[in-house]
């Protein structure tokens, strides 16, 4: 969360008769923060970031934490309402209230068997997602450091982790990539000007398909950020029957592409039902940022 969002969220806080009693807690990055449901958990300086993601999540989107989403402190845990368990490291609410309170993954109650490939891991929230619908699920994600979180986060999920596949690669075009090298972060690669960067590998679905011997492919789920206007020209991509895709047309000023590039690729491809939509409660324009779902 940048410094503008923490300044916004600290005023809103003063706002609510349950900010006035962890001010101080936060501003100290220490002591036990009280929740308002009266669940609490210790806050310190190692642990600030989360548990200040963990608390937007309960406030701004009226989650009773360690009720449904229990919280085990000691494992530094949290496990959603459906079962799937995850590190409290790297946790963000956006992402989450994306993935289990807007369910904007969703493509069908029951993907026994169903191959999917997922462009932009994160934490492996998503790909657990499918994975708990009976996925196959083959996972990417280049930050070094999510890709730990993840392969943390399949460990706590070992059975569903049988039909995860993760590699530490970034999508786009067959080489090498130089990425941001920094702390676990959803918009990670729209960090431009960071100097200290990673070589990874960076695959085309094309390549992906073939590599792992995939024919028959079902759904393709993909965001990276301004990457997906260099994945909609593989033409691979009319070999999913479902593909959705959060686009992002500019970053840093610079415009990367319009929302037409994308659907009409997609129609070229052979997907005749495309919808378009807010994954989230964020101030942007549809026309600059949101999500295409498109089927044949």
């Amino acid at each position: 969360m940048n410094l503008k969002n923490n300044i916004l969220f600290a005023l809103w806080m003063l706002t609510k008769p349950y900010g006035f009693q962890n001010l101080l807690h936060f501003y100290l990055k220490r002591g036990r923060i009280k929740f308002p449901n009266n669940f609490s958990i210790t806050i310190n300086k190692n642990n600030f970031r989360d548990i200040l993601q963990l608390y937007r999540f309960s406030v701004i989107y009226g989650v009773n934490i360690n009720n449904r989403w229990k919280v085990n402190e000691e494992n530094y845990t949290i496990t959603t309402p459906c079962g799937l368990k995850f590190s409290l490291e790297g946790f963000d609410a956006v992402i989450f209230a994306e993935t289990f309170l807007y369910d904007s993954h969703f493509v069908d109650f029951d993907l026994t068997g169903k191959i999917v490939i997922h462009a932009g891991a994160y934490v492996g929230e998503t790909a657990l997602y499918y994975a708990k619908r009976g996925a196959i699920v083959y996972a990417f994600e280049p930050n070094p450091d999510c890709y730990r979180i993840t392969s943390l986060n399949l460990k706590l999920n070992p059975e569903l982790a049988k039909n995860i596949v993760l590699e530490n690669y970034a999508i786009g075009e067959d080489g090498y990539v130089e990425f941001p090298n920094i702390k676990c972060n959803g918009a990670a690669s729209v960090y431009s000007n960071i100097k200290d960067k990673v070589k990874v590998r960076s695959v085309s679905i094309s390549t992906i398909l073939k590599e792992f011997k995939i024919s028959n492919p079902d759904i393709l789920d993909i965001d990276i950020k301004g990457g997906e206007f260099k994945i909609i020209y593989d033409r691979s991509l009319e070999k999913f029957k479902i593909i959705r895709i959060e686009y992002t047309t500019e970053i840093e000023g610079k415009k990367l592409g319009s929302v037409d590039d994308i659907i009409n690729k997609l129609r070229e491809y052979g997907f005749n039902k495309i919808r378009i939509y807010k994954h989230n409660e964020g101030r942007y324009n549809l026309s600059e940022h949101g999500t295409i779902y498109a089927v044949k």
